[in-house]
This record gives C-alpha cells, structure tokens and sequence, in this order.
C-alpha cells in the first residue's frame, strides 16, 4: 500500500512540469546569479584613488603616493575626483612646510561615503610609506647637525591628515552621513523579506475562494475578473503594510540605538525616514505584482505556491547582496543590467539618496512603482475564470 502511493506522489510530479523545472532549474539560475553579482562588485569596481596636486614643487612627495597606489592594483587618477573612492589633496604649502624640519606639512584625505574599502586601506598605506620616507630623509639630516632646536613630533610625524568625507555629487559631508550610508546597506539588508507576507496573504485570498469552494459562485457575480483580482491585491497590501509596521519602527529604533551605543553621530533626517517607508510601501507593492505574475505562470496550486515564495525570496536575497557589496556610484555597463532584478532597483534607490543623488533615487523608486502597477493591471486583464479555477 505505501508503495503504491508513493508511485502516485511520484506520478503526480512527473505530470507537472512546471514544478519540476522550477524546482530544479532555479537554484541552479538564482544562486549562482548571487555569486556572480558578489564577483562582479569586485572586479568591476576597482579601488580609485584621485591624488590632486596644487603645487609642482610637490611632484616629488606625489610621486611617492602614486607610485605605491598604482603598485599595489589601485588606479590613480589626477585630473578629475570623479568616481574616486578616496581623494588625496596635497595644498599649496605642502612643499614649503615639508622641507622645513621643524613644522608639519598636511594633506586633505576625501573619502567617498561607503567607498571601497581597500582603496581606502591602500590610500592611508600609501601616506604612511610617504610619512616613512620623509621621516628617514629629516633622521639622515640630523645625523649631520648639532643642537637643532626641533621638536620630537616633528620628526617622528611629519604629516597629519586632514580627513573628510563626500558625497557621489562632490559634496563635502560629515561623518554623521558616512554612517548612515553604513545603516542604509544594513536596512537594505533586512528591508526586502520583511514584504514577502504579502505572497501568502494575496495567494492564500485567491486559492483559498477555490479550497472553500466560493470561487465558483463568485465569478458567477457581476463581479469582474479584474475586479476580484484588484480587490485581493488591495486587501493582501493593506495587511502587509500592518505587518511591515514592526519593521519599520524597529528600524527606526535600531539606528537610534546603534548610534547612542557606539557613540555616532548619525544625520537621521526625516526626509530619510520618509525615503525609508516609501521604500517599504513600493517593495510590498511590487510583491503583489510578482505573486500575480508568478501566479498567472504557474498556477495557484499548493507546491506552485512554495515556488512562488522561493522565486521573491531569492530577488530580496539578490538585492540584499547588492545593497552590502555594490556602490551605485560606481556601476557601469554590463553591470547596470542588475537594475532589471527585482528589488534591486528599491536598494540601490535608498543608497543613492544616502550618497547625495536624490534624483537618481527618486527616478528608481517612481520606475518600479510605475512599473509595478502597470505589471498589475496587465497581469490581472488577461485572468479568466478558466486560468483561476485551474490549478
């Protein structure tokens, strides 16, 4: 007898293909597109490093810089800051300050908000190889004086910096901004599956009519297919914008506390809050319209429906990795083409607010919740009573 219904479990697998290929052919597609995105952060990102010098007696001590950065696989650039991670300025009175033993040259040390970080490790090595050499330069000088009236910290610390921080715009910011880019890439992180409630809500509204036979006598209503369709969509948003509202404010309490504990200033503004709960708004709005486009492709059996949750599940884990490892700043072809994944666009819409391009955010947040309506109404235009009472 067990036998005989496991060959009847087994025969009713075989006969739907489209679970089968989902089940097998999508971790085979979706996972391995996580690893390729993670690679193509990296080498499509390259540490840049803008030395800009404001005085050709400076070229020397440049030199020194540049010399090392180019060395250990950074790209210098020195006509431009566009795109640089980190930014090195060496003034106009560098040279006259470093050539005297007894005072302190400076430098300017930009860092891109959320840059990469190894070019911000290889730029602070490449000024303590500068600090080491000019240091030995002032030790060989002394060798051959007596009774120099200098002070200890001047040999031992010939440069300090100066450090600051920009925005992708070249905007000058604070620290505080720095951090909240910091706290953006986290929020993004935790941010997209908190919407994936609304898959169960709006599929269990639609296939539980047919479980408790109700579907039947409701298309049998004046009650248009669209109708039913945009009403269970309504109805599946509404709960999952109450059950995203725990989310919402304890994000909100997690910046505050995380910043009281380690002691950062963190400019929480509250243009930043709204940009926030409208990203949580559109990623639950473009969730029901994945459900609905999974749906109309699959069908609305039981099994169908775990692929549905898997398939959105894995986009949110998709744009979760884009949020931790990708700076938009820094995106180029073919690379942009992970705007087209799903909430891909919502991630990088929230980074790029935070970085200083408010335009560029505000464009991605209204195209996906442009596109996802619009995805709602075509979808739902070409359901019929056929397609829903299907499994």
């Amino acid at each position: 007898m067990l036998k005989t219904f496991i060959n009847k479990e087994l025969l009713e697998i075989r006969r739907d293909k489209k679970l089968l290929l989902s089940s097998i052919l999508l971790p085979f597609i979706l996972l391995p597109l996580i690893g390729v995105i993670l690679y193509a952060s990296v080498s499509a990102q390259p540490p840049i490093i803008a030395v800009i010098n404001n005085n050709s007696a400076n070229t020397p001590y440049v030199n020194i810089v540049t010399s090392y950065i180019k060395h250990n696989g950074g790209i210098v650039i020195t006509n431009s800051t566009q795109n640089a991670d980190v930014v090195i300025v060496f003034p106009n009175e560098f040279y006259q300050n470093i050539s005297n033993i007894s005072r302190q040259a400076f430098v300017y040390f930009y860092v891109l908000i959320s840059s990469n970080q190894n070019a911000l490790d290889i730029a602070n090595n490449a000024l303590y190889t500068l600090l080491l050499n000019i240091s030995n330069q002032r030790i060989e000088y002394l060798k051959n004086l007596a009774h120099v009236n200098v002070t200890p910290s001047s040999i031992r610390n010939p440069i300090y910096v100066v450090l600051g921080y920009r925005s992708i715009t070249g905007k000058v910011v604070s620290s505080g901004v720095s951090q909240l880019a910091s706290f953006a890439r986290i929020i993004a992180l935790v941010l997209f599956p908190s919407a994936t409630p609304v898959v169960f809500y709006l599929l269990e509204g639609i296939t539980g009519e047919r479980e408790r036979k109700t579907l039947e006598s409701l298309l049998a209503t004046p009650l248009s297919i669209r109708s039913f369709i945009i009403s269970k969509l309504f109805v599946a948003i509404i709960l999952g914008i109450f059950s995203s509202l725990g989310d919402i404010v304890g994000t909100f309490f997690f910046i505050s506390l995380s910043s009281y504990a380690f002691n950062i200033s963190v400019s929480l503004t509250f243009s930043f809050l709204i940009i926030i709960v409208l990203v949580y708004l559109i990623s639950i709005l473009l969730t029901g319209a994945l459900s609905l486009i999974f749906l109309f492709i699959f069908g609305g059996s039981t099994r169908n429906i775990q692929i549905i949750n898997f398939i959105i599940i894995s986009f949110g884990m998709i744009a979760s990795f884009v949020a931790l490892f990708i700076n938009p700043s820094q995106l180029t072809f073919p690379l942009t083409a992970i705007y087209g994944i799903p909430y891909v666009q919502l991630s990088l819409g929230l980074l790029l607010y935070v970085f200083g391009s408010i335009r560029d955010s505000i464009f991605s947040l209204s195209a996906t919740m442009i596109v996802s309506v619009f995805l709602i109404l075509l979808v739902s235009r070409y359901f019929n009573s056929e397609r829903l009472l299907l499994k």
